[in-house]
């Protein structure tokens, strides 16, 4: 099932979003105000680069969506979407975490849903860059809220 709906929203977003740019490859230490959206890029991740592509949806839907490439060991910080979220691994291994909750590993071809309001972290594992498409749903209830930076410690754990 998992596999399955990974595979519908793959093609959903393959048919149906167009980029609307392109931001240059981000380091959490960087010293540039790149934005991407309303948050800066360089605070949302850390571990390493990550890209991110905003895509636009087709009028009349209430959500929101992203590619985005880490690089090995990148990910991003603590945190929630008010609408939750749907992350869709489209190539190499993601690894994902809800607050309180053992690291998932999500492959190629699979996706996970995060419920609303659901403290998580997601990126690519230390041995080999990850692309995903993630969705925000139900834009009308919030955006997202930041948390804290994931450290190695929290990352490297089983």
């Amino acid at each position: 099932m998992k596999n399955l709906l990974g595979m519908l929203l793959v093609n959903l977003f393959l048919l149906y979003l167009t980029p609307v740019h392109v931001n240059a490859q981000t380091r959490p230490d960087s010293s540039s105000s790149q934005r991407t959206g309303q948050s800066p890029v360089r605070s949302f991740f850390s571990g390493g680069t990550a890209t991110v592509v905003r895509m636009t949806m087709p009028p009349g839907l209430n959500c929101g969506a992203a590619k985005v490439t880490f690089q090995p060991g990148a990910r991003t910080i603590w945190h929630a979407h008010a609408g939750g979220q749907v992350i869709v691994v489209t190539s190499g291994t993601a690894w994902y975490q809800e607050k309180g909750k053992p690291k998932q590993i999500i492959k190629q071809g699979e996706a996970v849903v995060c419920p609303p309001g659901v403290m998580h972290w997601h990126g690519a594992s230390p041995d080999g860059p990850m692309t995903h498409i993630v969705t925000t749903p139900n834009l009308d209830r919030g955006g997202v809220t930041a948390g804290a930076v994931v450290t190695d410690q929290e990352y490297m754990e089983h």
